[in-house]
């Protein structure tokens, strides 16, 4: 009998400490501080549940579940894992609803009979009564979700039985969607509960970082670089470049955020003066947050919008996609991301006088890491990156074709910026370090990417919201 029943002891500090003891199962449960919901006499004769509707009810819910990507929501990213990894077991027999916890629709019958019961804490069992098995299969379904809400949810709502079934209710509601239970759980889960540090997202990230930040946070940017002079006297006369840029992110979970971005730039030459650059698209999504680091995916679409004669004494006139990804590790005044891309191989062909030249691009890895510390209002950071090319070809007219092979590319560059409450201000730099067979910039061919020659100074205003 003994071995049977709610097992209490004493630790070294004199706090009582719940160890729960399923009979003749050989398992001991973990220790926990409180208990939810059971006082032990209900464990008498339990054993694992092992065929059943209750067990293809379970699966049924986690079916819904991860059709309504719960993962993706504030909250509510542990919900599958414990309704799908929960030990179950069934009593022979019938429990009165004796305990304040099993008040509510979804804890016991009109005789007062209860359903189930589970502590209020991550990984802990859930144990049914024959008066689950009079459920229907919606019920039972439900069932499942709520007794894995009050193991899943922050520690300061788990055991609110309101807040419980409202979250309930929404998820296994006819037609209920991934937005409907987000606007549930922003409604009745207070956002404290998962808000990161107050200096987890730096005036770096409002600032110079494109990818999806620790917080859903959108922008609009301006920003202005000036290129550096090429060693030589080339072809290539662009100087300068205006950019604004917008990127939102009104997609995807809490932790998952999705969204995309347009930029749309301005080009400074020696031959036209000012004239439309190129058109970039964007697409940027987080897969995943744990234990501080971020990662994800994104892609940029980089579309020409200059003519032909536009295009004269400059070979920018291709369109480029590069994909790629990211990960990143933020820590209280200090920062670290490590970016690789790749950009896939094209073409664009010139036309001076009546000869034609064509520049063939091939494809290029891209690595970057990037590093900074934050101070105050201040973050100061750089960053080196290596660009690994398959080649540069210029072919036409009466010249010897030119034909670089595969390169590289090594630069690095500075990144100073300030932030005041949304806005915030930052200048920036690049310049190359090392390469092979004197190439440069230009060699790319990806005025939103790298820019040309030498490399480029700039600053940017940014406004997040």
């Amino acid at each position: 009998l003994i071995r049977r029943m709610l097992q209490i002891a004493t630790d070294s500090d004199g706090e009582d400490i719940v160890l729960d003891f399923f009979a003749g199962s050989g398992t001991t449960g973990q220790a926990v501080m409180q208990a939810n919901g059971d006082d032990g006499g209900d464990l008498e004769g339990a054993g694992p549940l092992t065929d059943g509707p209750l067990l293809k009810a379970r699966e049924t819910a986690i079916a819904k579940l991860l059709l309504l990507n719960t993962s993706g929501i504030r909250s509510l990213g542990n919900l599958i894992p414990e309704v799908s990894k929960s030990d179950l077991y069934m009593s022979p027999s019938e429990k009165a609803a004796n305990l304040p916890s099993d008040q509510g629709s979804f804890h016991a019958n009109m005789q007062g009979m209860v359903y189930a019961r589970t502590f209020a804490r991550p990984h802990a069992a859930t144990r049914f009564f024959p008066s689950a098995l009079t459920l229907t299969a919606d019920q039972m379904v439900a069932l499942h979700i709520h007794e894995g809400l009050h193991r899943s949810l922050p520690p300061s709502v788990r055991e609110n039985e309101a807040v419980v079934t409202q979250l309930t209710l929404s998820l296994t509601a006819p037609g209920a969607s991934h937005d409907q239970v987000e606007a549930v759980v922003h409604t009745v889960v207070p956002d404290e509960i998962v808000q990161p540090p107050a200096d987890g997202l730096s005036a770096h990230y409002r600032v110079l970082n494109t990818e999806t930040p620790y917080r859903r946070v959108s922008n609009l940017r301006y920003s202005f670089r000036q290129f550096l002079e090429p060693k030589v006297n080339g072809t290539f006369p662009i100087r300068s470049m205006h950019v604004i840029q917008s990127d939102l992110y009104p997609f995807g979970g809490e932790n998952t955020p999705f969204g995309m971005g347009l930029e749309a730039s301005m080009i400074q030459s020696d031959a036209a003066g000012m004239q439309s650059g190129p058109l970039g698209i964007s697409a940027r999504l987080r897969l995943f947050q744990r234990a501080g680091f971020d990662a994800g995916i994104w892609g940029v679409a980089s579309l020409n919008t200059l003519s032909t004669d536009e295009l004269r004494n400059s070979p920018y006139g291709r369109s480029l996609l590069t994909f790629g990804l990211f990960i990143r590790k933020r820590l209280p005044g200090f920062y670290i991301e490590n970016f690789l891309s790749y950009t896939l191989p094209g073409d664009v062909t010139q036309l001076l006088g009546a000869v034609n030249y064509n520049y063939q691009y091939g494809g290029v890895f891209n690595a970057k890491v990037r590093v900074g510390f934050a101070h105050g209002i201040f973050d100061f950071g750089a960053f080196t990156e290596m660009h690994l090319a398959q080649d540069f070809r210029v072919t036409g007219g009466a010249f010897k074709p030119f034909d670089t092979g595969a390169y590289r590319l090594v630069s690095l560059g500075p990144e100073v910026a300030v932030s005041i409450g949304e806005v915030s201000v930052s200048v920036f730099g690049r310049m190359i370090i090392d390469s092979t067979k004197g190439a440069n910039f230009d060699y790319l061919g990806n005025l939103m990417g790298a820019g040309t020659a030498q490399g480029s100074i700039g600053t940017a205003v940014n406004y997040a919201f």
